[in-house]
C-alpha cells in the first residue's frame, strides 16, 4: 500500500503542478514600450531638423497602437513639434490649433497642463510676432513714427492740426489771464 499511496501522491502534485500551470503566451509589444521607442525616434529627428519625419513616425505609432491611451496621448508630441520654433515645416496657428484639440479631448490627461502652458506661450509668441509686424517704424532722423496705415504726409498734417489746436488753446489761456476780470 506504500507503493499504491506514493503513486496516488505523485499523481496528485502532477495534476496540481499541471493545473496552476499556465500555457507559453505570445509575447507581444507593450504599447508603453513600443510609445517610448517611437518617442525618441521622433524627438532624434526632430533634433536633427527633420520634423516631417518626426511627425511621420508619431502619426504611424498612433495609427498601429489604435485607441489606447498612448496613441491618444501622441496628440501632444505632435503638437509640441509644431510650435517649436526651429520647425519651418508648420506655421504656429497649426501648433495652436493642434494643442486646442488635445487640451479639448476627454480622454487625454497625461500632458494636459504641460500643453496649457505650452498654448500660452505659443499663443504670446504669435502676438510678438504681430505686433512686431505692424511695429511703427522710424524714417532717417526723423522723429515722426510713421505706421503702415498713414502716410508719412498725413502724420505730418495730423501733428500740425494738433499744434494749431496747442496754439489756439495757449492764446486762450494767455487772454483769461491779461484779463482776469472779463
Amino acid at each position: 500500500m506504500d507503493m499504491k499511496r506514493r503513486r496516488v501522491l505523485a499523481v496528485m502534485l502532477a495534476v496540481a503542478f499541471l493545473g496552476c500551470a499556465q500555457p507559453p503566451r505570445r509575447v507581444v509589444p507593450s504599447p508603453v514600450v513600443s510609445y517610448a521607442t517611437s518617442l525618441a525616434a521622433a524627438q532624434q529627428r526632430a533634433d536633427s531638423g527633420d520634423y516631417s519625419g518626426a511627425d511621420r513616425i508619431l502619426a504611424d505609432y498612433a495609427r498601429r497602437a489604435g485607441s489606447t491611451p498612448e496613441a491618444r496621448e501622441i496628440a501632444f508630441w505632435r503638437a509640441l513639434y509644431m510650435v517649436d520654433p526651429a520647425n519651418k515645416t508648420s506655421s504656429l496657428s497649426d501648433g495652436i490649433r493642434a494643442l486646442d484639440i488635445y487640451i479639448n479631448t476627454n480622454s487625454v490627461s497625461w500632458y494636459r497642463p504641460q500643453a496649457e502652458v505650452l498654448r500660452r506661450m505659443a499663443l504670446t509668441q504669435q502676438a510678438l510676432r504681430q505686433a512686431q509686424s505692424g511695429a511703427p517704424r522710424v524714417n532717417g532722423r526723423d522723429t515722426v513714427f510713421v505706421s503702415r496705415e498713414n502716410s508719412r504726409e498725413d502724420e505730418i498734417a495730423q501733428l500740425k492740426d494738433q499744434l494749431a489746436k496747442a496754439n489756439a488753446e495757449l492764446e486762450r489761456i494767455k487772454k483769461r489771464l491779461a484779463n482776469p476780470a472779463g
